[in-house]
This record gives C-alpha cells, sequence and structure tokens, in this order.
C-alpha cells in the first residue's frame, strides 16, 4: 500500500462517526445481568478478547451478578490472566459474605500454581493494597503453595518494619502463622532478633509464635512437642536480644506455664545482679505486729535462678525468725521479697527501710531487724 492510500484510510476513520464506533461489546457487557455461571465466565472472557477497557470497567457487574463463589473464583482467575489487576484485588470489597470472600481469596490462592499471573497479582497485592484490603486476601496467600509466593512472604516475615506496630505487618505473620504453624517458628525467631535491633514490632511477633502452637481443633491442647517447641525458641531469642527484649521473653514464658525457663532468662534479664556464684540476690522480710508494734525481720536470700518469683518458697522459712515481741501475732506474719533480683546486701537494706517507712503509716512503733541470709536450692 502506497503511503498516499495509508493516509487516506486514516483519514476515512477519522472521518467516521464516534457514534459507529462506540458500543462494540455492548451485547457482551449485557451479559453480566443475564449470564450465569459457566456462561458468564466465558462471556466474561469473550468481553476481554472484545476490548479489554471496556472488559475492566464491567468487571464489577460481572462479579456482582456471579451467584456464587465458584463462579467468581473461576471469574477473578480468568481477569487475573489477562492482568485485570486492579478490578479484582478491590473486588473482595463488594461481596457482601465473609464466608464468600473467604472462599474466593482461597481459590485464586489454590490457582497460583498453574496460572502465572496469579503469582504476579498476589506479589502485586502486597505493594498495591492498603492494609484492610490486603488482609482480606490473606487466604490466598496461605493457599498458594508456588515456591516465588512463599518466598515472597517469607522474605517480609524475616524482614521486620522499623517500627513498633504495622498493621501491613501483622497481616504478614497472620499469613505465616496460618500456612507453616510450628515450622514458623525459625522464621519468626529471626524476625524477633532484627525487630529488638531495629525497633521494630518484636511484641506482635511473639504473639505470632504462641499462635503457631495452639491447636486448630477447637478444645484441643497444646502438645508437648510444640510446648516444648515454643519454648526453646522463646529461650533462643532471649539470648541474642537485649536485656529489656529478654524481660518480654520471659514474660511470654511465665505466662505459658515456663516458669523455669522464665526463671533461666534473669541473669540475662539483669546481667548486673549476678552474684559471684552465679546465683542472684534478694530480700525477703516477715512483719511481727501486734499491740500497735511490728518488727521487720528482713535477710537476703540467694537463689540460682530457677524461680521466676521467690515469695512462695521463702514464707516458711521467713515465719521462722524469732519472734521479738512481747505480744503474740494473731494472723501468721506477711511475708514480703523483691520483686526482681538486688545487686547487693545494700539493695536489700534500702527496701527494707522502705517497708519500715510504709509500716510506720499503720503502727505507732515499727523496729527493722536484719536476719541470718538464706539460701534456697
Amino acid at each position: 500500500m502506497t503511503r498516499f492510500a495509508i493516509g487516506l484510510t486514516l483519514l476515512s476513520a477519522a472521518l467516521v462517526p464516534t457514534s459507529a464506533l462506540a458500543g462494540k461489546c455492548d451485547a457482551l457487557v449485557a451479559q453480566a445481568g443475564t449470564a450465569q455461571g459457566a456462561e458468564l465466565v466465558a462471556a466474561y472472557g469473550k468481553l476481554l478478547a472484545c476490548d479489554q477497557t471496556e472488559a475492566k470497567a464491567a468487571y464489577v457487574d460481572f462479579m456482582k451478578n456471579s451467584g456464587d463463589a465458584e463462579t467468581l473464583v473461576d471469574l477473578s482467575v480468568l481477569a487475573i490472566d489477562k492482568k485485570v489487576y486492579a478490578e479484582v484485588w478491590n473486588s473482595l470489597d463488594k461481596i457482601k459474605e465473609y464466608s464468600a470472600r473467604d472462599k474466593v481469596a482461597k481459590g485464586v490462592g489454590e490457582a497460583c500454581g498453574d496460572h502465572p499471573e496469579v503469582v504476579t497479582f498476589l506479589k502485586g497485592a502486597y505493594f498495591g493494597l492498603r492494609d484492610i484490603q490486603l488482609g482480606k486476601w490473606a487466604d490466598a496467600y496461605v493457599a498458594c503453595d508456588n515456591d516465588e509466593v512463599v518466598g515472597f512472604i517469607k522474605s517480609k516475615v524475616v524482614e521486620p518494619p522499623a517500627r513498633s506496630f504495622d498493621e501491613k505487618y501483622n497481616i504478614v505473620l497472620k499469613i505465616w502463622t496460618e500456612k507453616k504453624r510450628k515450622d514458623a517458628l525459625a522464621d519468626f525467631s529471626t524476625a524477633a532478633v532484627a525487630a529488638a535491633g531495629n525497633g521494630g514490632p518484636f511484641s506482635s511477633i511473639l504473639d505470632s509464635m504462641d499462635q503457631a502452637v495452639q491447636p486448630t481443633e477447637l478444645g484441643a491442647d497444646i502438645t508437648e512437642e510444640d510446648r516444648k517447641a515454643l519454648e526453646q525458641a522463646l529461650v533462643g531469642i532471649a539470648g541474642q536480644v537485649q536485656p529489656e527484649f529478654s524481660k518480654q521473653v520471659a514474660d511470654k514464658l511465665f505466662n505459658a506455664g515456663a516458669e523455669e525457663a522464665a526463671a533461666s532468662l534473669l541473669p540475662k534479664i539483669y546481667p548486673d545482679r549476678v552474684q559471684a556464684g552465679g546465683g542472684l540476690l534478694y530480700g525477703v522480710a516477715a512483719v511481727e505486729s501486734c499491740d500497735k508494734e511490728a518488727v521487720i525481720h528482713y535477710a537476703t536470700v540467694t537463689e540460682p535462678a530457677k524461680r521466676w518469683s521467690v515469695v512462695s518458697d521463702l514464707e516458711g522459712p521467713a515465719r521462722q525468725f524469732k519472734a521479738r515481741l512481747k505480744c503474740t501475732a494473731s494472723d501468721p506474719w506477711p511475708v514480703l521479697a523483691t520483686p526482681e533480683p538486688v545487686m547487693d546486701d545494700k539493695a536489700v537494706e534500702a527496701w527494707a527501710a522502705e517497708l519500715e517507712a510504709e509500716w510506720a503509716s499503720k503502727v505507732p512503733d515499727v523496729k527493722l531487724r536484719a536476719e541470718k541470709g538464706l539460701s534456697l536450692d
């Protein structure tokens, strides 16, 4: 064709009225309101082939009339295959039933093995969606076993953001928890150490570790194997982070019933309070009180970092201190202990002085009496 002929053809096309060019896919668009099931999906496929711009604009109409989750999954995957990403990303907001949303997200995720564009769709959703919207697609990431997607989510887990709270990161933690369960502990451990170093969401990661070992069956108890795995992972984290983070780990262990493991972290939490023999030092006091008089018997206590709290093991020995008042107390002596290890004897004396001041507001005559130190095995 000559240049003149080409120019004439283009001029002729330009002179065709707009109304004659418009609506070339109207019949297919109209099927959004009439077709059902596989026919609806087939109609949308034809619309994509006819005009992708019109297909994108009509996607919401097709999905709203899909009728069931299975059809919507097929419709979504078809659209994703043709790179209609944004419209599908935002589609879950249009589904009223939460259970249907979950089915669609899961179905799309399961398609990632046979549909490469679903991989691109899921990775892009992390960057393209706000936190709440991304959370609605969490089941898709859990259901997708494609190595690229799995590796992508793992990379986000082990590289926590440098802020104490991040909703998108919490979604990633949730995905990894549901996908890997106990096997997520190693990655969460890596993430926790990183978060302790960059001011990241350390507490959120510890919470996810706890969730990772919880049974999925309603009413079931955590297995001993999983409990031990969590305990070992937490202790491992505590050995790599600063004391204030070790304290959070110890609290988590104690609340999980692993008191001995929690206590084993006390030297890490209070490194400046470890005694020469490797144990810890506490203060104990038993208050003898009657007839407006009180004697606060106090002593130092050495303990080998086996107990998260020492007071229960000190009640008996502390009440054996020799009574000093002529009257006899009608109730067992109250026994108190320093809430945490102390550095030395002077710290115990200062704590006892605080107790004396406190009791002086209740009893006119209060005395301190230093007793021989105690030792717990």
